[in-house]
This record gives structure tokens, sequence and C-alpha cells, in this order.
């Protein structure tokens, strides 16, 4: 399980002028929700760019010291908001995790070694889900799901039913879901994506600049953990 830590500070000017004038100052507009209720954050631009590159591509639990509370508080990022020019972040969802309860998150599909049909027939890896849905504790929490695809051929696939789940995590997606095949150079489209490695946690949407706003107090109240 990959952790990191995060300093944030408790926001209590909401709108989108407020929000505006964070982002100018370098901090992000953020907001924690899940068991306990919501809060609505502010996060260090920087600091956040920082841990953001350590992360990506991997499932991490991340321990959110809220300035002025006694005690940390677990997430994981459920929703990242961009900026579709600039790329800059805009806003920041994070469900909270309990520990010693069972939690659900995406997590990473990786592969590992090259593909028989491509090393010896000029095939072509595709990925079929970049991500799996899993449920586990989280102690329990894999970065990513790492496959062996050595021995892949032609016209072969490794669907979700033939991975071994690491200890302590069940897979939630379909058992016949497709994760990974490969496919002749000549074949084109096979219904599954083209290889390439995931970037993003959790759920990412680009939004431009000014649509992610307060609105997420009243959308958190009907969030579920």
């Amino acid at each position: 399980m990959k952790q990191i830590t995060l300093n944030v500070k408790k926001r209590t000017d909401l709108g989108r002028t407020a929000s505006k004038h964070l982002r100018q100052g370098g901090v992000v507009p953020a907001i924690i929700y899940g068991e306990s209720g919501h809060q609505n954050l502010a996060v260090d631009n920087h600091e956040f760019a920082m841990a953001y590159r350590k992360i990506t591509g991997s499932a991490a639990l991340i321990e959110l010291q809220i300035e002025g509370d006694t005690e940390s508080h677990y997430a994981i990022i459920q929703e990242l908001q961009r900026n579709t020019r600039t790329d800059a972040f805009l806003h920041i969802d994070f469900k909270e995790i309990v520990r010693g309860k069972d939690m659900e998150a995406d997590i990473p599909v990786h592969t590992r070694g090259t593909a028989d049909g491509v090393r010896n027939y000029g095939g072509v890896l595709e990925l079929g889900a970049h991500t799996l849905r899993v449920r586990c504790r989280p102690r329990n929490l894999p970065e990513s799901i790492t496959i062996d695809v050595t021995k892949l051929e032609i016209g072969k696939s490794i669907h979700l039913s033939e991975l071994e789940a690491p200890e302590g995590v069940t897979f939630l997606d379909e058992p016949d879901l497709v994760v990974v095949g490969c496919v002749g150079a000549s074949a084109g489209s096979s219904g599954v994506e083209e290889e390439e490695e995931p970037e993003v946690i959790g759920e990412e949407a680009e939004a431009g600049e000014g649509e992610a706003e307060e609105a997420e107090v009243a959308e958190a109240a009907t969030k579920e953990d």
C-alpha cells in the first residue's frame, strides 16, 4: 500500500469568487466527504502537485492532516478536476476512508514483459481495462494490478477471471472482462483500447475553469461513501 501525507486547511469562504481568489493565490479548493460528513478544504497547489507526481499511475491512501484537527483523516482521490487548456488543478474531491472497514477503489492496470505475439509475430498488445474496481481493507490497498503477458499469443486475451487477486482484495468487475489482449498488427480495432500507462488516480474529470465550484457542498450530501 502506498501512502502519502498532505497538509490542508479548512475553508470557510465559498462561492466562485472565493474559489477563483484561492487559485490565484496558489491554493486548490477541495472537499472531503464520507461517513463523518463533509468538510471544505484548501490545498496548497505546489504541495499537491508534488504529491500527485509521486502517486500518478498508482492507487494510494492519502493521510490528510487538517489544520486544527487533532487526528488525521484518511482518503483517496475520488475526482480531480483540471483546466482543459492549462492543465491546472481546479478542484479535488477526497473520499474518506475508515481504517478497519472495507473500501472500494479503482486500481491501475500495468503489464509486465513482452507478449509472445508481439515479440515473435509483430502483434499489438491492447488494454481492455486501464483500471480494475476492487474491494479491500485500507491496509490491503494495492498500488496497481500487474499482469505478466509474456506468454500471450496473437488472438488471445486475458480475462479478469484468470487473474489472481492480491491477498485481501476482491475484484468487483465482471469475470469475463477482457483486461488485456494481443492482436495482429493489421487487425485494427479489436474492441479494446490501445495500451497506455494509466495517468489518473480515481476518476479524473477535465473541466473548464470556474465550472467546479461550491455546488460541491450540496452534491457532497448526496454522495455515498
